[in-house]
């Protein structure tokens, strides 16, 4: 870092959305950081966010790229230009509430131990009200999970574990993280083959490594709303085992958390390869049960992988009494 650096960044990405970019930053002037360094990493916007970042936060850094289509190159981009001896990454769709980001600076000023920390966070919007993060995303393995209390509120998570759920289930929200300046520039930052899961592919990275405490405090908003809610499901599980892949490629894992991940790549594999199956994409759903099979997924995947052979007509009629058999079964529980 310069001698003139700060002591947390907040980094935005978007594109073409600056009716969000302006609530966003107005939020932030509430943030209780007083050198806080705001830099919003424009992927290639067409409308007037460049505007709007100039007439709402005047000081806040603002970088263009050409469109790119995901945020993890326009997050790497903004890290490039910061400052903070912590980083932080938050959606333009999402806010920080009042003064929690100064407490977070606070407690992992005083706990030098602590490489990564994650807040509690609300999801929801104002019309449908509000639910926590954790209790929907961490689940109450979340909270089972062995770890040290270092403050009240303020927890430090065993490594292991905590690695191995968040391959199960990802408790972390992206706009309620801060991390070390060092510790994200060593990890390789964010893979930028990946758009939907390339920060679950990260905190992968980084929880077989590094410390990461949980402060149940809530630090930010998650707004869910019909832009964010992604229908490519097929997509998105597609991203899982990339993921995945990459951890097993570049992770140097101790042999029980290598078979574990291995566990979790041939279930979203499979799951994957079933998806094109269901959807009638017997050619696509063919080359994926081979990879199960590769992987040594469950047998099922011989089953399906044979059955993609036959007529498609018959296999639309195979899959149609397999649904109502599942229907009728689901009305009998």
């Amino acid at each position: 870092m310069n001698a003139r650096s700060c002591s947390l960044s907040v980094i935005i990405p978007t594109y073409n959305r600056s009716s969000y970019v302006r609530d966003c930053l107005l939020a932030l002037r509430n943030c209780g950081v007083d050198d806080l360094e705001i830099i919003v990493a424009d992927d290639g916007s067409t409308d007037d966010t460049r505007q709007v970042v100039e007439q709402t936060a005047p000081r806040a850094k603002y970088l263009w790229q050409k469109n790119t289509r995901t945020p993890a190159t326009a997050r790497n981009m903004g890290f490039a230009a910061s400052t903070g001896r912590y980083v932080a990454f938050l959606d333009c769709d999402d806010s920080w509430l009042p003064h929690a980001a100064a407490r977070a600076v606070a407690l992992l000023d005083r706990h030098p131990e602590v490489d990564i920390l994650f807040a509690e966070a609300r999801m929801g919007n104002p019309q449908q009200g509000y639910v926590s993060w954790i209790e929907s995303a961490g689940q109450q393995a979340f909270f089972d999970l062995p770890h040290r209390e270092l403050e009240p509120g303020f927890r430090l998570l065993e490594r292991t574990p905590f690695f191995r759920r968040m391959a199960v289930r990802n408790p972390v929200f992206i706009g309620a993280t801060l991390l070390r300046r060092e510790v994200f520039a060593d990890s390789g930052m964010f893979n930028t083959k990946l758009c939907g899961a390339a920060d679950w592919e990260l905190w992968l990275r980084l929880a077989h490594r590094y410390n990461w405490g949980y402060m149940a405090e809530p630090l930010a908003i998650y707004t869910r709303h019909l832009d964010n809610m992604s229908s490519d499901h097929d997509r998105m599980v597609g991203e899982f085992c990339e993921a995945l892949s990459s951890v097993l490629a570049c992770c140097d894992l101790t042999t029980e958390d290598r078979l574990f991940i291995r566990s979790r790549l041939q279930h979203h594999l499979y799951q994957h390869a079933y998806l094109a199956y269901d959807a009638g994409s017997l050619q696509i759903a063919r080359r994926r049960f081979i990879e199960v099979i590769r992987w040594g997924g469950p047998y099922q995947a011989a089953f399906y992988w044979l059955s993609c052979w036959l007529p498609s007509r018959l296999v639309s009629r195979i899959r149609r009494i397999k649904r109502s058999l599942s229907a009728k079964l689901a009305d009998r529980g």
